[in-house]
């Protein structure tokens, strides 16, 4: 691991904060895509598009791709209560002799691909679930957007009512806190001189389907072709990150490692393009070289390590050395009044893959055989706003 890079999950369609904050630390960073089909919201994703690339790792043939995006185009019209019910029936399809009712086989005509031949039985229990989780992850992305539109709309008849009561009270003056109106990707419309990426907005009602979401992407993960994937899977949600950290816990019955966690800054940009952030990441960057080089090794070594205790005692110091170099140069780096730090924590599952346990937690019984992966351990990251 030259530089340190890192897998997005579950998310299919990161944010623009997401991906600003954690390009920090980060070299690099990689998403899936459920499908090769791109929402035209998603094509210009902005100036990060040379930081961050996407994949889709399991292909649909042609024929099914254009049955998908067909299902897909009919999705984006229903309204919130029909995708909520769609959400619900994507469920992993239920075992032989399990009766369904009129409902559930209606839902499920339109991503069933078994067949009926018996010798090809687990080859179309491994396709419906692939289509089942891209389906799911579809919806999980119609569902976010609706939502950041909702809470985007309410905020601008916020600021609208604070300029109607600055009128009347004689005040013409706007308002200097009133937040900059914000789309759907997460992008300034009108952008000002000096922006600071706002808060990142949390999941509503999408977020009562993590547990699924999580199981979905976690079909993708398993179904990559490719042979060495990431081994840092990072998430700006933490419940998403406690499922893992709780499935670790129950199959090896101790808790994952926590290994450190670090300050996160907001960086500034200006114009449509970011060339404010991509300078003042590149001369973060470069002020921080030392520390970010030390603490990549150290992840290097311990995503290398099978053991908990690999790490001996001078590494341990170092890292504590570093991670209070981290900080205070942090401190000088930004002035009091731009302290709105996020935190990464870092955590490691001593002797497991990402491959492992996703089979452990969601196949007892392997569908997808595992990654070569078996003497990694994996490393989970958290970005807590």
């Amino acid at each position: 691991m030259k530089h340190v890079s890192a897998l997005i999950f579950p998310e299919t369609e990161p944010s623009l904060h997401t991906m600003a904050k954690l390009l920090i630390f980060f070299d690099s960073l990689s998403y899936y895509q459920p499908t090769e089909s791109v929402s035209a919201d998603n094509k210009d994703i902005n100036f990060l598009a040379d930081l961050c690339t996407s994949h889709v790792p399991a292909p649909l043939p042609a024929e099914e791709l254009y049955r998908f995006n067909r299902l897909l185009r009919e999705m984006e019209t229903s309204r919130p209560d029909e995708l909520a019910r769609l959400f619900s029936a994507a469920t992993a399809p239920q075992a032989t002799g399990q009766t369904r009712d009129q409902d559930e086989t209606s839902a499920s005509r339109v991503y069933s691909t078994l067949q009926t031949d018996a010798e090809t039985k687990t080859s179309n229990r491994h396709k419906e679930l692939l289509w089942q989780a891209r389906l799911i992850l579809k919806l999980a992305e119609i569902l976010d957007r609706r939502e950041v539109e909702v809470r985007h709309g309410l905020t601008r008849v916020s600021s609208m009512e604070k300029k109607v009561f600055a009128v009347l009270d004689g005040r013409h003056e706007p308002d200097p806190d009133a937040p900059a109106p914000i789309s759907s990707l997460g992008k300034p419309e009108q952008q000002p001189a000096e922006y600071i990426f706002p808060a990142e907005p949390t999941f509503g009602t999408s977020n009562q389907f993590i547990p699924l979401r999580i199981k979905a992407w976690a079909e993708l993960f398993l179904a990559d072709s490719v042979e060495q994937q990431s081994l840092i899977l990072v998430t700006a949600n933490q419940e998403c990150g406690s499922t893992l950290l709780t499935g670790y816990e129950n199959f090896r019955r101790r808790e994952a490692a926590k290994l450190f966690s670090l300050s996160i800054p907001s960086l500034q940009f200006t114009g449509y393009h970011g060339a404010k952030y991509i300078e003042n990441r590149k001369k973060f960057r470069k002020t921080f070289q030392a520390n970010i080089k030390s603490l990549e090794q150290y992840l290097q070594k311990t995503a290398d390590s099978v053991r908990k205790d690999s790490v001996n005692q001078d590494q341990l110091s170092e890292l504590t050395a570093n991670i209070s170099s981290w900080e205070e140069n942090l401190q000088g780096y930004f002035p009091i009044k731009a302290k709105n730090f996020s935190t990464l924590d870092f955590y490691s599952f001593p002797g497991i893959s990402f491959a492992e346990l996703f089979q452990k937690i969601f196949h007892p019984k392997p569908t997808v055989p595992a990654k070569n992966q078996q003497d990694r351990s994996a490393i989970l990251a958290i970005l807590t706003t």
